[in-house]
């Protein structure tokens, strides 16, 4: 007979020592016969998988830290750590962490003594892209930024910290400064598990100002805590890996390409002092020649760079050194890529 139903016969549990009344008193390779559905409901070690699902699975029905996550189906009354992080295991699953990864915890669910000797790798990547509406006056551009744990530990106190600029590196603000839009594993703000995606949301609606720059640029750093205290931090990409820079370059969004600033003040006071041309570097093959009222040619350079501060180099009129007058004059702006030659007016004034 097997009065308790654990699949171990009464002679078998007097001769193992075991309590042939109890059925979580068993030795489990004495067992012979089919338990009862009373055993298989039971959950002898508390680990929250019964003790008929650990046999299927092949786990131990007496060993609190011998099971599968994923059949997991009643309380956990166990109480036990089994990875030594420091975390009990029914916390580790309620955080969404691996109750068996002593890398994989949340700090402060810490609540025992930390026996395991683990060195835990951390680190995160932050990706920040650029989607623009439009890149004229009063559009939008609106940035995600995803900062995804690429270690082998979970990352707490996470925090991200923008840095918005034009091209030419002077500070401008967001409109709409990065928010939390949530994350692949459910974790809150701040909290990233090991593989998991974060994702915040940024805009900016496009000013006079960054027009006049020629685009904005953007970049991101996230730092976040490991597990052992040891600060892990990223500076973003811009998720563009075909132009000729994987990691850590910024997110630049060109604006108003190709736009001439027809009036320009070569005086020497730093402000205005040369012809610009948006986007220019996207040319490296142009050609610009500059004109009087009269045709004559004053000025021309192959590969202009936006340096030109009115001088003259055209010698049929005025010598090379010889600083234009005030005045009106006209330009041909080749880009040197098949495409019609760009015509238009310039202004200088002194």
């Amino acid at each position: 007979s097997d009065c308790d139903g654990d699949g171990v016969t009464n002679a078998d549990e007097l001769t193992d020592g075991t309590d042939p009344l109890d059925n979580c008193s068993f030795v489990l390779a004495s067992q012979t016969v089919t338990p009862d559905s009373t055993w298989n409901a039971a959950d002898c070690d508390g680990d929250g998988v019964t003790n008929g699902d650990e046999l299927t699975d092949g786990t131990d029905p007496l060993n609190e830290c011998d099971y599968e996550i994923d059949s997991i189906t009643v309380a956990i009354t166990a109480t036990t750590d089994c990875d030594g992080d420091g975390v009990i295991d029914a916390i580790e699953i309620t955080d969404g962490t691996d109750p068996k990864n002593a890398c994989d915890f949340v700090p402060s669910s810490m609540t025992e003594v930390v026996t395991a000797n683990a060195d835990c790798f951390s680190q995160i990547n932050v990706t920040k892209v650029a989607d623009a509406f439009g890149n004229e006056l009063g559009d939008t551009i609106v940035y995600t930024i995803t900062v995804e744990n690429t270690g082998e530990s979970t990352i707490v106190d996470l925090s991200i910290t923008d840095m918005f600029t034009d091209v030419n590196g002077f500070t401008l603000d967001l409109t709409q400064a990065p928010v939390f839009d949530g994350s692949d594993m459910g974790s809150p703000e701040g909290v990233l598990l090991i593989g998991e995606v974060a994702t915040y949301t940024a805009s900016f609606v496009i000013t006079q100002e960054a027009i006049n720059a020629g685009g904005v640029e953007n970049s991101v750093i996230a730092i976040g805590s490991a597990p052992n205290g040891d600060l892990v931090e990223d500076m973003s990409d811009d998720g563009d890996d075909f132009d000729g820079n994987t990691e850590d370059d910024s997110t630049v969004t060109e604006l108003g390409c190709l736009m001439v600033f027809n009036e320009f003040s070569p005086n020497g006071d730093g402000v205005n002092d040369y012809l610009v041309i948006n986007c220019l570097h996207n040319y490296p093959n142009n050609k610009l020649e500059v004109y009087n009222r009269w045709g004559n040619i004053v000025y021309e350079k192959r590969g202009y760079s936006n340096d030109w501060d009115g001088t003259s180099n055209g010698r049929a009129v005025y010598n090379s050194s010889d600083e234009l007058p005030v005045g009106t004059y006209y330009y041909v702006l080749d880009l040197g890529d098949g495409s019609k030659a760009k015509t238009g007016w310039i202004y200088i004034n002194r």
